[in-house]
């Protein structure tokens, strides 16, 4: 473990990588495990599009996956997953069958800039995969972060410019003690604003008599019919030890989407949260309230890291040039007049 990254690759056997086209404004990102980790998934909102998600809900037989991806491109997006199978193939990373390698992943789109400038490539899969390394996360204008933005309930002039400011990817991580660290890696495109805990907008919808706007002051949505999303990966060394204790870190991470985002879980929004384990800390049983406090203690965690890395997302973000975009740019907060 290392301590000094504050990133998902800090967990043992954990790698991400990034594929990112400046040009098309649109990427991937994949996460890879060494081995299959047990994994929980959760969405809200009414517009979430995943691959291979129904397995981890409650109920259901199979919750380990190698590996989990969040894609650019809208539902063409989800094409990546074929790619990162075949390269996880060619590497032999999956469950053996018989001569059959099979990998088991999941993951999830947003809808970027990118589909507003040419087809998502699901090879951009392959080239993510092809590139994860155990370093810390390269966090901004990169992999599925690379056409994302905030800030998109009101359109400027007439409902005729894009409003939005820059984000990406983030990430955070929160130690525990005793050995137990919570990282997490979000890529940020929701409808609303990214709110800071005093209330201050950090990154969100411009206005043309003010510098933001807050929700309260528009009397309506004036925006296109296009999706937006934030997906989380969260990543801990906790050995959970039942799926009904992933699943609820999974519900108590999206806290930190309701803390930093507003409005949050909206019917053009499908936000989304993965959450996987290494097993390498076993949790004690001399508490007589074990599991239920140990897991609150781990999801209060998960919220966390979760609210930082998307505010990491919008400070790590770089301003772009977008036709389209209100004064011909999508402006990072590092560069916004306010």
């Amino acid at each position: 473990m290392n301590k000094e990254n504050n990133t998902l690759t800090a967990l043992t056997g954990v790698k991400v990588g990034h594929a990112t086209h400046l040009d098309k404004l649109t990427g991937c990102t994949v996460v890879t495990f060494d081995r299959a980790l047990p994994v929980a998934y959760t969405a809200y909102g009414g517009a979430s599009s995943t691959f291979n998600t129904d397995t981890l809900h409650l109920g259901k037989s199979y919750y380990r996956r190698h590996g989990l991806f969040v894609a650019g491109g809208c539902l063409p997006g989800l094409a990546s997953a074929s790619a990162i199978m075949e390269g996880m193939i060619a590497d032999g990373i999956g469950d053996l069958t018989a001569n059959i390698i099979n990998p088991s992943i999941s993951g999830a789109i947003v809808y970027d800039l990118g589909t507003r400038i040419a087809q998502f490539d699901g090879n951009f899969g392959r080239e993510a995969y092809d590139n994860v390394t155990g370093q810390p996360v390269q966090n901004g204008n990169v992999g599925a972060g690379t056409g994302t933005t905030v800030g998109k309930f009101y359109y400027l002039e007439d409902g005729t410019k894009f409003p939005a400011m820059k984000s990406g990817v983030g990430s955070a991580r929160v130690d525990l003690g005793n050995g137990v660290i919570v990282c997490a890696l979000s890529v940020v495109n929701p409808v609303g604003n990214v709110v800071l805990p005093d209330g201050k907008i950090l990154a969100g919808n411009r206005g043309e008599d003010k510098p933001i706007l807050a929700y309260e002051e528009v009397n309506g949505f004036v925006t296109s019919n296009s999706m937006n999303t934030t997906i989380s990966i969260v990543g801990t060394n906790a050995d959970l030890q039942t799926r009904e204790n992933y699943d609820r870190v999974a519900h108590l991470a999206s806290h930190g989407h309701v803390r930093a985002i507003y409005p949050v879980h909206t019917s053009l929004d499908g936000d989304t949260i993965f959450v996987f384990s290494t097993e390498e800390v076993k949790m004690t049983d001399d508490n007589p309230n074990w599991p239920s406090m140990e897991v609150d203690r781990v999801g209060n965690a998960a919220a966390k890291a979760v609210q930082e890395s998307i505010y990491d997302a919008c400070r790590k973000a770089e301003s772009i040039t977008f036709e389209g975009g209100y004064q011909g740019i999508v402006p990072s907060c590092s560069d916004f007049c306010w």
